[in-house]
């Protein structure tokens, strides 16, 4: 078998997922069945040859890795005393570690990744422990495992410690005292899963610290080396570019981001470049491989080519933090050099897969990191299939020439061909993936990719060469660097004409695994249909297939309240297309707009929003919708409650008035509607006017044939007797979901407002620890006494509810 590596990886992966969507006995059960099939496979073919007797023992093997796979994930996902408390509650106590990567960012921290971790909880703590007394464990079992000093299984992320004049560099000693904590979790639809990341490169606990303290420093060592070397570039950068050139190529080169301005990422992000912006295979490829080839060149042995070429790669990978795209590249190069070395046949797949091997035996959760699965699959596509189509590719062009259907070309334009057709294969192999994890395509990023890919080669040189000169003079630092300038500003003024291009960015929201698969079908037999010259046929095989998906497709009311944390946001996607947000603010998380609400909207395949719908006007309820005006989000109709507090003078209305949006003014008994679904206002009353804004909160009333919800704002106890219908007015049937009002507060939520509403279910808004007590103990009593059942975003994260008309389901957001 020639890649008998391929076939291990292959059933490493396997067995990882398995135990990723299966439990552990559900994964041993497979194991076991796996191994009685090839058990019973062999004594059916006991008498074969030698070359099936082979085949057997790769079976084995691949079982093998299998088993390896599965243990290796329940290992590293493994539970320990200090991971049980902390998805509780912080620990406070000194940090002991030895420093593997420290940068600084733009706002004067540290952000330092620290291994061999112990952790010394503060004896002050552990008497307030003590006395709280955790659940489900003993006061005596809390002194025997905190008082000692316990060993971190993992590294850690020491963040928040602001720049001291004594210099730190990896694989110095330090201690620090703060306040450590678990890597949060994806709690929100479209939000970026820190623990997955961080997990990956095999990061499991955050600390937030207070004071550093340099313990030792370590020997001369290469980590050292590598970060005094990485700090003077740095350096030599800030002093001879602008701060827009400077943070690019900081970014590019180095791997640090932290200087980039928001508006630089969306522009490569929107133009589907951002991988241009991370240190990745290509920059290895580059950096290692025209080392390499220009040793060569000058005649120099295959031996010393590839140990200088291996050597700076390595000090490379050391210098920008070692990444997994990094670890992938730099092991598959360092094979490609062994080929190089012994004058063997170099197999990407193998060398791939090997790489794969080394890298999920190491940390198991690369399989569910985004930029490893697509790093991954873009290799798999280069050595793979592009071969494949590349060899369909000549013999349609060969038979078009016998049929003299096909002009000579010019070794010019047959270049430019091959190139642009072996980034459509790429695209079409990565774009399926692209969708699931980020939730949008840019269509002109493949013929981008034909201008930038070439380029960053020489844009690499130049800024490689721009760094060292810069040791010795930052004059010729600055020439060495004028064609990574000139790129760079070439980059920028491309994409931002691209960017005005119809159709540039087509937000797609977060396709399930099934259509995933289903987008390949399409693809394969597309291709195919093309080589067989079937192009009529075609076109209407993929329509067909399209509109089988539309037609299958129900469309369904999906409610959402996403955890902004001490705040409250409700997205509503309308089975008729419309797309309303109920307010979008918090007071315990920043930059909730970026990270929270419109990466959830994208997940949601929504790239604008045709109601954002503000109840009042508390910080948090708003803070998010005043990022939206920043950004200038595409806004229909901005509604408002109708009262005298929301005069023309209203911050919030000067705010969206000035980007140009349209105000709407809604009060009892108004109503919109969107088909079959209406949500009819319920207070306040036209002209309403009161000191306390919670008590002009919005309320509205959403009903969709049998689907009721009531969406109740701020309002407190007082208005809630309001609500009943006047005479005249439909009354109101029980609600089978209630919001609840004001984050549960106690002031709210009276015993005859839910006997006069009935909600099946209930739920509520609000921080984890908030300092106000939310949701209030008698709140809670109340809903489990009239017989709802609770959810609450400080509880489970995200709240999702879907609705056909007749029935609902309401679940937490599963994380994945």
């Amino acid at each position: 078998m020639r890649r008998p590596l391929f076939l291990f990886f292959i059933g490493l992966v396997l067995g990882e997922a398995a135990a990723i969507f299966l439990n552990r006995i559900g994964f041993f059960v497979m194991a076991l069945f796996l191994l009685i099939f090839m058990i019973f496979c062999f004594i059916f073919y006991r008498k074969v040859r030698r070359e099936q007797s082979l085949f057997f023992i790769y079976e084995v093997l691949c079982w093998f890795f299998f088993l390896m796979g599965g243990i290796a994930f329940f290992r590293a996902s493994y539970f320990n005393e200090i991971d049980r408390i902390l998805s509780k509650k912080t620990l406070t106590g000194t940090l002991i570690g030895q420093v593997e990567y420290v940068r600084q960012n733009a706002e004067g921290e540290y952000q330092i990744t620290v291994r061999e971790n112990s952790f010394v909880v503060n004896e002050n703590h552990l008497k307030d422990r003590i006395k709280k007394n955790l659940k489900k464990c003993s006061i005596s079992s809390i002194k025997s495992n905190l008082r000692q000093t316990k060993k971190l299984p993992g590294k850690c992320r020491l963040v928040k410690i602001p720049v001291s004049k004594e210099k730190i560099y990896p694989g110095d000693f330090i201690t620090c005292t703060g306040k450590l904590k678990a890597i949060e979790e994806q709690t929100n639809p479209g939000q970026f899963n820190t623990k997955i990341y961080y997990y990956s490169v095999g990061i499991r606990y955050q600390f937030f610290g207070e004071n550093l303290t340099k313990k030792r420093e370590s020997p001369l060592s290469l980590h050292r080396i590598a970060g005094s070397v990485r700090e003077k570039i740095d350096a030599i950068y800030r002093h001879i570019l602008s701060d827009t050139e400077y943070a690019l190529l900081k970014a590019i080169f180095l791997g640090d981001k932290t200087d980039l301005s928001k508006e630089q990422k969306h522009l490569y992000e929107e133009n589907g470049m951002a991988h241009l912006l991370a240190v990745s295979g290509l920059h290895v490829s580059i950096v290692g491989g025209i080392l390499f080839r220009f040793l060569r060149k000058k005649g120099r042995s295959y031996a010393f080519s590839c140990m200088v070429g291996s050597g700076i790669l390595f000090f490379y990978a050391i210098m920008t933090g070692f990444g997994n795209s990094v670890f992938r590249a730099a092991v598959m190069f360092f094979c490609f050099l062994l080929a190089q070395y012994f004058g063997a046949e170099y197999d990407m797949i193998s060398s791939m897969s090997l790489a794969g091997i080394l890298m999920l035996l190491e940390h198991p959760w690369r399989l569910l990191e985004s930029g490893c699965v697509i790093s991954f699959a873009s290799i798999f596509s280069i050595g793979m299939i592009l071969p494949i189509a590349k060899e369909l590719l000549e013999k349609r062009s060969q038979n078009r020439l016998i049929a003299g259907e096909f002009p000579a070309e010019s070794p010019g334009k047959k270049i430019i061909r091959q190139a642009f057709f072996a980034n459509i294969v790429i695209s079409m192999s990565i774009t399926p993936l692209l969708l699931r994890f980020f939730y949008q395509w840019s269509p002109y990023s493949i013929l981008l990719n034909l201008f930038v890919i070439p380029a960053m080669s020489p844009l690499l040189i130049s800024a490689v060469l721009g760094g060292l000169l810069g040791f010795f003079s930052y004059v010729a630092a600055f020439l060495g660097c004028i064609p990574a300038v000139v790129l760079l500003r070439t980059f920028e003024m491309i994409f931002r004409l691209v960017k005005q291009i119809p159709g540039a960015v087509i937000v797609t929201g977060c396709p399930p695994w099934w259509e995933i698969l289903f987008l390949y079908l399409i693809e394969i037999s597309f291709f195919f249909l093309w080589y067989y010259r079937q192009k009529g046929f075609s076109v209407i095989f993929c329509l067909f297939l399209i509109a089988g998906r539309c037609f299958f497709t129900v469309p369904a009311l999906k409610i959402t309240m996403l955890d902004v944390g001490q705040g409250e946001c409700i997205f509503i996607k309308m089975p008729t297309g419309e797309s309303m947000l109920i307010d979008g603010g918090s007071t315990s998380k920043k930059n909730i707009a970026e990270y929270t609400l419109v990466p959830a909207l994208k997940y949601y395949g929504t790239d604008h929003l045709d109601y954002v719908i503000i109840t009042h006007t508390d910080e948090d309820h708003i803070s998010g919708i005043r990022e939206l005006f920043e950004q200038n989000y595409p806004i229909k109709h901005i509604v408002l409650p109708d009262t005298k507090a929301m005069n023309s003078s209203n911050a919030i209305q000067k705010a969206g008035k000035k980007k140009g949006y349209s105000f709407l003014k809604i009060s009892r008994t108004d109503q919109l509607n969107f088909g079959a679904i209406h949500l009819r206002c319920l207070h306040p009353q036209k002209g309403w006017e009161a000191e306390d804004t919670n008590s002009g909160s919005l309320v509205l009333y959403l009903t969709y044939d049998k689907f009721t919800m009531l969406f109740t704002g701020d309002l407190n106890g007082e208005q809630e007797s309001l609500l009943e219908p006047d005479r005249g007015e439909e009354s109101m049937p029980s609600v089978n979901i209630l919001k609840v009002a004001h984050h549960g507060s106690k002031n709210s939520t009276t015993k005859s407002f839910l006997e006069e509403f009935q909600p099946q279910k209930a739920i509520i808004s609000a921080g984890k620890n908030n300092l106000y007590g939310h949701p209030h103990k008698e709140t809670i009593k109340k809903l489990q006494k009239n017989g709802a059942d609770i959810y609450g975003t400080l509880w489970g994260g995200a709240i999702i509810i879907e609705s056909d008309g007749q029935k609902y389901k309401i679940n937490y957001f599963k994380r994945g």
